[in-house]
C-alpha cells in the first residue's frame, strides 16, 4: 500500500478506529533492526553557522552554536563520526561510545562482536548491467538499500510520536517554526501560508498540504483535547468540513503550547541540523505537561501503527505526580487517578475492562457511546436528543446513515418520523423525532448497534522511546516522561547555574574596579591602546578576560555609592541563587520536586473538568433490547440448498407459477409459515441439527436465489441438505421419527433437541449413511418405504424403540446389497406416487400392499429393466405438480392428475405422450405454499 505524505504526517482521524490496531502480519518491535544513519562528511562553514545564528531569536543564542566535537548533542545528523577519521583519537572514540550508551542511544561505531545476533551481515553487490545498460540488482540488495532505510525513516521520522513530547516531527516543526516567528498568544495572528511556508523552507521539506493539515488538526478542538494552535477563520467542523484554503486562515500558538516550548533556549533538549544543514531544530520539545497522554495521537508507519487516546490534563498530571511519589504504583491505583480517556467530544465509555487492559499492556479496545437524552414533547411524542457524538465520528455522516437505516428498514424504524440537526455555536444538538407510542429505548438500542452512535476505539500505545518504537503501558509512559522532565529541569538548572556563575565572576571584577577606581582610571588613561589597558588590568589585579572587558565597558554612572551598593546586593543574592542551584543539580529528589510543582501549576492554570463519562454498563446489546416488527413470513429452502424468507403478504399467486424455464431457485424442498421473531431448527441428511433465527435469513422474492446455507450457518457442510424444518418450540412430550438411506429407523423424543449451542447431532449414522426423512411421530400410523430398485414395504411402527439422539436406530427394511431407501414416511391412506427413470409413472392405492412387520424385504412396487431405477417416490393425498429434468437438463412440468392410478404390478404410463422422453435424472414435487 502506498501512502501520500500527508497520510503519514497527519493521518486523517475518521478511519483510524477501524484499522489502527496492528494486524498479526505486521512487524513486531523485535523484528525491526534500526541502524544509525549515514553520517555527513563535512562540517558547516563558518559563514553558514553565522547565518544560522542570525535567523534565530536573539533570546536563544546557545542552541545555534556548533555542537562541541566529540559529543552526540545533535542526535541524528551532527554526530562524532562527521569528523574525518584521521582527526579522531582512539581515546575520544572510547569516550563518545560511553556517552552514547549513557544517553540510551545506539553507539555510532559498532565492533564486529556487536553484529553476532543471528542475522547475516549485508555485503554490497558488484554492479552488474545488462546489454541495454540497465543496472541489475537482487531483491535482497534492493530491500537492504531502499526499503529498509525508507521503513526506518517512516517509523522514526514521520508517523510515530516521541514519548517525551507526544509529537510527530511535522507537528514539532510547526510549533517550533511558529515560536521562532514570534507567533505567541500575545501577538496578532499570522496568515497560515506564512507559517507553512516558513516551516517548509527551513524545517520540513515536504508538501504544503501535509503541513497545513497537521497545523489545522492542532487547532481543532474536536480532535485535540487541548489545542496547541489558535486558529482564526474556518478550521473545519465535526461534520467533516475541511478547513478554508491556506491563504484565508490565520494562526498563532495557544497559551498552553508555550508550556511545550518553555525553557527550550536553555539547552534542555538535543538539537539536530535541518535537512540542508542550514539551521538547527529540536529533536523533541521540553513539553512541560504530558502531551502524549493529553492530546493523544495516531499514525501508520511501515508494519507499525499507533493510536493514543486523549486524556484529561489534570488527571494526567496527577498520574505523573503519583508516579514520582511512588514508582511502584499499580495500574489499579493509577485508575483511581486517571479514570480513562477523556475525549474532546465527550461521549460515554462503556465498561472499564478495555481501559485497564490498555493501561497494563499498551493495547486494548474501548466502546464509546453517544450521549442521548429521551425528551418528551407536549403532544405526547418522544424525541431522541443527541448532545455528544463519539470521538472522531462525523456528525453529518452519522445522521445520514441513520436516515438510510430508516429507509432500508421501514418496518423496523417506521416509528422515526424526522431527523433534524439543530447544532449551533452553543453546542451539538441532533434530534430524532419519534411517532406516538414509539418504544424509544428499543429504537435507541437499534441505532447504537447499527449506526455510529456507538463505536469502538482501538488503543495501541506505540511511541519512539530510547531511539526505537516501543509498545508502552501507562506506567512506562509515566516513567519515560517523568524522567525526561527531570532531565529538562537538570539541564535548565545547569544552564542557569553557569549563567549565574558567569555573572558572579563579572560582578567580582566590577567590585574590584570600584574599590580601586582611581588607580584603574589612571592605568586606562596612561595606556597606549585598549588592548594594552586590558592586559595591564589583568596582570595588576589578576582578572580574567571577561572581567577586564566588563571593567572597560563600565559606565561612570556605576561609580555612585547607590550603584556600588546595588552591585554588592546583587552579588549577595547571586551567591544564594548559586548555592540553591548547586543543591538542585546534586539532588534528584529536588529535581523531581520541581517537576511536580511546575506541573501542578500548569494544572491549576489550564486544568478543566472531564468531558467523557465512564459507565459500568455493558456494551453488549441483546436481541431482546432491540426494536422488532413481528410479521408472518414463509421460510423456503430451495433445491439448490439455499434459504430465503418471503413476507406472507408478498407471496402472490402469480409469482409462484412454475414453467419449463424455471430454475431450481424456484423449486423448494421445504416451506414453513412462521413469525419473523422465531428461531428455527434445521435437521439435515448428515444427522445434524442447526439453530437459525428467522431475522438472520435474507428477505427475498420467490424467484430469487437466497443465501446458501453454508454462508448462513456456522460449520454447515456444503454437501448437507435439509430434510426437516420446524420452529424451536417442540413440545417435549412429542416425538420425531427418523428414516435413513440404509433402511434404519428411530423414534426420538423432542426433549432431546432443546439446546443452547449452535448445533448438535441427532443420529449416530453409519459410514455413508444419511437421513432421508424426518416426521412428527404418530403411533396410530404405519410406515411406507420405497427403494431405488423398486422394492416397497408397508410396515408397522409399534416395534420401533424410542432412543436418544445418539442412537443408531433399528432396521426398518431388509435391503439388497446394491439397493437403498429412496423415500420413507408415515402413511395415512395416501396414494403412492412412483416415477421411473425411463419416464413411466403411476399411482398405487395403499390397499394393494399387505401390512408387514418391520425388517422385511417387502414387495416390488414396479418392475424395472436392468438400467432403470426409481427416480421419485412419494405419498400424496391430493394431486401435485412435478418438475422433471431429463439427462440433457431439459425441464418440463407434469400434473400428477394426468398420471393413472393402477395396481402394484402394472407398469404405469409415460408421463408425456406427445414428446419423446430421455431418461429422467431428477423429479421434484412442487410443495403447496
Amino acid at each position: 500500500m502506498i501512502f501520500d505524505e500527508r497520510d503519514l504526517d497527519n493521518l486523517d482521524s475518521e478511519d483510524e478506529n477501524k484499522a489502527l490496531t496492528p494486524s498479526e502480519n505486521q512487524l513486531s518491535f523485535d523484528d525491526i533492526k534500526l541502524t544509525p544513519k549515514k553520517p555527513k562528511t563535512k562540517e558547516p562553514s563558518e559563514a553558514l553557522k553565522k547565518s544560522t545564528k542570525n535567523t534565530e531569536p536573539k533570546s536563544e543564542p546557545q542552541k545555534q552554536e556548533k555542537p562541541k566535537e566529540g559529543t552526540t548533542k545533535t542526535g541524528r545528523r551532527t554526530k562524532f563520526s562527521d569528523l574525518p577519521l584521521e582527526e579522531v583519537e582512539e581515546e575520544e572514540v572510547d569516550e563518545i561510545l560511553e556517552t552514547t550508551k549513557d544517553e540510551g542511544e545506539k553507539p555510532i561505531f559498532e565492533s564486529d562482536d556487536n553484529l553476532d545476533d543471528g542475522t547475516m551481515e549485508y555485503e554490497p553487490e558488484d554492479e552488474v548491467y545488462d546489454n541495454e545498460g540497465n543496472l541489475l540488482k537482487s531483491i535482497k540488495s534492493v530491500i537492504h538499500e531502499s526499503m529498509m532505510p525508507y521503513s526506518e525513516y517512516v517509523i522514526l521520522d514521520r508517523a510515530l510520536p516521541r514519548v517525551e513530547d507526544g509529537l510527530k516531527p511535522v507537528q514539532r516543526r510547526i510549533l517550533y517554526s511558529m515560536y521562532t516567528l514570534g507567533l505567541t498568544p500575545d501577538k496578532p495572528f499570522k496568515k497560515s501560508a506564512h507559517v507553512v511556508g516558513n516551516c517548509l523552507a527551513v524545517y520540513h521539506p515536504h508538501g504544503d498540504a501535509s503541513v497545513y493539515n497537521a497545523m489545522v488538526r492542532m487547532a481543532q478542538n474536536f480532535n485535540m483535547r487541548e489545542i496547541l494552535v489558535e486558529g482564526h477563520g474556518n478550521f473545519g467542523s465535526v461534520d467533516g468540513d475541511s478547513a478554508a484554503a491556506i491563504r484565508y486562515t490565520e494562526a498563532r500558538l495557544s497559551t498552553l503550547s508555550l508550556e511545550m516550548l518553555r525553557d527550550i533556549e536553555k539547552d534542555t533538549v538535543r538539537w539536530s541540523y535541518t535537512y540542508d544543514d542550514s539551521h538547527l531544530e529540536p529533536d523533541m520539545l521540553p513539553s512541560r505537561f504530558p502531551n502524549i497522554l493529553v492530546n493523544g495521537t495516531s499514525g501508520i508507519a511501515v508494519g507499525i501503527a499507533t493510536n493514543f487516546a486523549p486524556h484529561n490534563l489534570g488527571e494526567s498530571i496527577d498520574a505523573c505526580v503519583a508516579y514520582i511519589d511512588n514508582p511502584k504504583i499499580t495500574t489499579d491505583e493509577l485508575l483511581k487517578i486517571i479514570k480513562g480517556p477523556d475525549f474532546p467530544t465527550g461521549g460515554i465509555i462503556l465498561g472499564e475492562d478495555g481501559i485497564k487492559q490498555a493501561y497494563e499492556t499498551g493495547k486494548g479496545k474501548i466502546i464509546i457511546r453517544s450521549k442521548v437524552e429521551i425528551e418528551n414533547t407536549k403532544n405526547d411524542k418522544t424525541n431522541l436528543v443527541i448532545t455528544e457524538f463519539p470521538y472522531q465520528v462525523n456528525k453529518a455522516a452519522c445522521l445520514q446513515k441513520i436516515s438510510e437505516l430508516k429507509e432500508n428498514n421501514k418496518d423496523l424504524l417506521a416509528q422515526i418520523s424526522e431527523i433534524r440537526d439543530e447544532s449551533d455555536r452553543k453546542g451539538t444538538r441532533a434530534v430524532i423525532v419519534l411517532k406516538k407510542d414509539a418504544d424509544a429505548e428499543k429504537i435507541l438500542n437499534y441505532l447504537y448497534k447499527y449506526s455510529d452512535l456507538q463505536v469502538s476505539f482501538g488503543i495501541n500505545m506505540v511511541a519512539i522511546a530510547n531511539g526505537k518504537p516501543e509498545l508502552l503501558s501507562l506506567k512506562k509512559i509515566l516513567s519515560y516522561y517523568t524522567n525526561y522532565q527531570r532531565e529538562v529541569v537538570l539541564k535548565r538548572t545547569e544552564y542557569d547555574l553557569n549563567q549565574a556563575k558567569e555573572r558572579e565572576h563579572i560582578l567580582e571584577g566590577l567590585i574590584i574596579a570600584i574599590e580601586n577606581i582611581d588607580e584603574i582610571v589612571k592605568i586606562i588613561k596612561n595606556s597606549a591602546s585598549v588592548t594594552v589597558a586590558k592586559q595591564t588590568l589583568k596582570e595588576r589585579y589578576n582578572l580574567s578576560e571577561k572581567q577586564a572587558q566588563a571593567i572597560m565597558d563600565m559606565r561612570l554612572s556605576r561609580l555612585t555609592n547607590l550603584e556600588v551598593e546595588k552591585l554588592r546586593e546583587e552579588i549577595s543574592e547571586l551567591r544564594k541563587l548559586i548555592d540553591k542551584l548547586e543543591k538542585i543539580v546534586k539532588s534528584k529528589t529536588l529535581q523531581f520536586n520541581i517537576v511536580k510543582s511546575e506541573m501542578l501549576d500548569i494544572k491549576k492554570r489550564f486544568g478543566t473538568s472531564r468531558k467523557t463519562s465512564i459507565s459500568k454498563k455493558s456494551a453488549e446489546i441483546s436481541d431482546g433490547d432491540l426494536i422488532k416488527v413481528v410479521k408472518p413470513v414463509y421460510v423456503l429452502v430451495t433445491r439448490k440448498n439455499a434459504i430465503k424468507k418471503i413476507p406472507e403478504k408478498n407471496l402472490n399467486k402469480n409469482a409462484r407459477i412454475i414453467t419449463e424455464s424455471s430454475t431450481l431457485n424456484e423449486i423448494h424442498s421445504h416451506s414453513l409459515l412462521t413469525q419473523s421473531d422465531k428461531t428455527l431448527l434445521l435437521f439435515t441428511n448428515m444427522g445434524n441439527v442447526y439453530k437459525l433465527a428467522v431475522d438472520k435469513i435474507i428477505e427475498a422474492r420467490f424467484k430469487d436465489r437466497g443465501l446458501f446455507l453454508k454462508d448462513v450457518i456456522l460449520n454447515y457442510h456444503p454437501d448437507e441438505s435439509v430434510v426437516y424444518m420446524c420452529e424451536d418450540n417442540l413440545t417435549p412430550t412429542n416425538k420425531l421419527i427418523f428414516f435413513t438411506k440404509f433402511g434404519m429407523v428411530k423414534i426420538c423424543e423432542c426433549s432431546e433437541f432443546s439446546f443452547s449451542k449452535n448445533s448438535i447431532s441427532s443420529f449416530k449414522l453409519k459410514e455413508n449413511d444419511e437421513i432421508v426423512n424426518i416426521q412428527p411421530f404418530n403411533n396410530k400410523l404405519n410406515m411406507f418405504l420405497v427403494t431405488e430398485k423398486g422394492m416397497s414395504l408397508y410396515a408397522k411402527t409399534d416395534e420401533i424403540p424410542t432412543q436418544s439422539k445418539n442412537g443408531q436406530g433399528v432396521k426398518a427394511i431388509n435391503l439388497n446389497d446394491d439397493d437403498f431407501v429412496l423415500y420413507a414416511g408415515l402413511v395415512n391412506n395416501e396414494k403412492v406416487l412412483v416415477v421411473q427413470s425411463n419416464g413411466y409413472a403411476k399411482k398405487v392405492e395403499l390397499s394393494n400392499f399387505e401390512l408387514l412387520p418391520k425388517n422385511r424385504k417387502g414387495v416390488k412396487i414396479c418392475s424395472l429393466e436392468k438400467s432403470d431405477f426409481v427416480v421419485y417416490a412419494g405419498l400424496i393425498s391430493q394431486d401435485v405438480e412435478l418438475f422433471c429434468q431429463d439427462n440433457k437438463n431439459k425441464a418440463f412440468v407434469v400434473d400428477s392428475s394426468k398420471i393413472p392410478t393402477t395396481n402394484r404390478t402394472n407398469k404405469g404410463a409415460i408421463i408425456l405422450k406427445d414428446r419423446k422422453i430421455l431418461n429422467l435424472s431428477a423429479v421434484y414435487d412442487l410443495i403447496n405454499i
